[in-house]
């Protein structure tokens, strides 16, 4: 299976993407703020995925290089931040934004999905510190500290 996948998705690609094709847990796979799988395939945000043969991502008509840094923010939840650089990080806001899936519901107009997850913790909430969603993330954390106290 791997190496079927390596000559579809690329080498790089085919370890972030075969969990989705085969595992039956998906344990260290991020649905939420990464890729997703329907029955026609790969979707982040409101938005199809594609991926070459060479492990680039293509999205909305535009391709994002493969790197590994990239394919751990599209599919980890659990980020090995040793991989990623400032580069992919702005990578990954792109794809952000351009698909709305770090919003709720992918609306434009909509708050920041908020998460406990250690995804957004260490990387959507440091991408997305503030702005006009900034008063519904604050309310939204308002929220969930009252109710444990």
């Amino acid at each position: 299976m791997i190496d079927y996948g390596a000559t579809r998705v690329g080498a790089l690609a085919s370890s972030y993407v075969s969990p989705y094709l085969y595992e039956t847990k998906k344990q260290n796979l991020d649905t939420v703020y990464g890729i997703r799988r329907d029955a026609e395939g790969g979707m982040i945000g409101d938005s199809r995925v594609g991926v070459d043969s060479d492990g680039n991502i293509h999205i909305k008509n535009v391709e994002f290089p493969a790197t590994q840094g990239l394919w751990e923010l599209l599919t980890r939840n659990r980020v090995d931040k040793k991989l990623v650089t400032n580069a992919n990080l702005k990578q990954y806001k792109t794809i952000l934004e351009m698909t709305n899936e770090h919003l709720e519901g992918y609306d434009p107009e909509a708050n920041i999905r908020i998460s406990k997850g250690n995804k957004f913790r260490d990387v959507i909430s440091k991408l997305f510190p503030g702005g006009p969603r900034e008063s519904g993330v604050e309310t939204a954390l308002r929220r969930e500290w009252i109710t444990y106290k």
